[in-house]
């Protein structure tokens, strides 16, 4: 697990003694394809570490309908803010949207490495400020056309993992929120114009410039 947790920018703030602690503390959980990480309203005991795969976070609406309202990838590492800022509760359920393995940090131990470790605490905001970003973003877009929608999951997951992005078409129709046959259909478009480009779970970005036109051709709202 150490291996793991100093390859994560986040901890490489941390001191070498405080690393081996978390080390001893932390479990690493696997979770199969829909299982949950935990659940909203549920007390917010840990903070998660997504080692591989991928989670949606979920949130009912009043009338019960669950709504995904983010996408934590391993490059974005953490879930579960509702611990890291002291929440008493879960404000999302975490579900498993691939195969996922993630390391569960007691929330005591995570808010002892804010308090006592300054760089650490400063690569938590930076995290959550991108997180928040984003989250704007996709209540912006949450009217766009399809196209568009799908033109931003592809730029944001390009920014986070380069060129070529490590996700299936159904993976990123629920990304975008649209229906997996829609999404087909106009990725195929995207990939007959020179676009993109998809293999085996993994699309590769031939020219952002274009889905970057495209965005930027629907102003949202």
């Amino acid at each position: 697990m150490k291996s793991f947790l100093i390859r994560i920018p986040l901890f490489r703030a941390i001191s070498p003694t405080r690393l081996d602690a978390l080390e001893t503390s932390a479990e690493l959980r696997r979770f199969r394809k829909g299982e949950i990480l935990f659940k909203e309203g549920l007390p917010a005991e840990s903070v998660w570490l997504i080692q591989r795969g991928w989670v949606y976070l979920v949130k009912r609406t009043p009338q019960g309908t669950p709504v995904t309202i983010f996408t934590v990838t391993p490059e974005e590492v953490l879930c579960g803010f509702s611990a890291v800022v002291g929440q008493s509760a879960y404000y999302a359920s975490a579900v498993a949207a691939t195969d996922t393995t993630a390391v569960r940090v007691p929330h005591a131990d995570f808010a002892r490495l804010l308090r006592d470790q300054p760089g650490f605490a400063e690569e938590v905001l930076a995290i959550y400020h991108t997180r928040m970003r984003h989250l704007a973003e996709a209540i912006s877009l949450a009217q766009a056309p399809v196209e568009q929608r799908l033109a931003y999951a592809l730029l944001r997951l390009r920014a986070t993992f380069g060129k070529t992005v490590p996700i299936t078409h159904h993976e990123l129709s629920h990304m975008a929120g649209t229906r997996w046959e829609t999404s087909i259909r106009i990725l195929s478009a995207m990939k007959r114009k020179g676009w993109i480009i998809s293999s085996r779970g993994k699309m590769t970005l031939l020219l952002p410039r274009k889905l970057r036109a495209l965005l930027d051709a629907h102003p949202a709202g």
